[in-house]
This record gives C-alpha cells, sequence and structure tokens, in this order.
C-alpha cells in the first residue's frame, strides 16, 4: 500500500534552503586549511556562493556544493595523490556529467 504524503510534507522535502557559511567554517568541515583553501581558490576549482563587496570587510560564503566540491578535492589529492591540473580536469568532467 502507497504511504500518504500530506502536502506540508511534500512541500518541505522538495523545497532546499540555501545554507551559507563562512570560510573559516567551510575549512573546518571539510577538513582543509585556509592555505589550501586559497591554493584552490586561486585555481579555480572551488568558489564563493557569494562574495562582499570590495569595500565589506566580510569574509566570501560558500554553499553545501563548495563543502562537496573540497572533500572531493581532498580525497582526489589526499588518496589518490592527483595533481592540481589533474584534479581540474576531474572536476569539469563531474560537473559535465551533472548537467
Amino acid at each position: 500500500m502507497a504511504r500518504r504524503i500530506s502536502k506540508a510534507a511534500a512541500r518541505r522535502g522538495s523545497r532546499r534552503e540555501t545554507v551559507l557559511i563562512t570560510r573559516t567554517v567551510l575549512c573546518s568541515l571539510g577538513g582543509v586549511s585556509e592555505a589550501e583553501l586559497a591554493v584552490w581558490e586561486r585555481e579555480e576549482l572551488v568558489v564563493p556562493a557569494e562574495s562582499p563587496p570590495r569595500a565589506a570587510s566580510d569574509e566570501p560564503l560558500y554553499d553545501r556544493e563548495a563543502l562537496h566540491r573540497i572533500r572531493v578535492i581532498r580525497s582526489l589529492a589526499e588518496d589518490l595523490e592527483v595533481n592540481l591540473p589533474g584534479i581540474g580536469i576531474i572536476l569539469h568532467l563531474l560537473d559535465q556529467l551533472g548537467r
């Protein structure tokens, strides 16, 4: 027998909230240093979801996708010993598959 789902529960399940986190929290959750993240940003492997205006002193904010990417990058670099150009190619292919 099929289980019934209320309209409110269906709306909650289909709605994804955007959660933004700071660089410090991202590094802590992802298990990387801020220096590593800075290198990956220079190589354009990870980009913030929102960047503050140039005049603001606030740091950039990252979403769940950025957290997922740094975990993938860390795994490729540490576990599989893939270099940065190789990681860039792998991430590009993963992005193409996700479209």
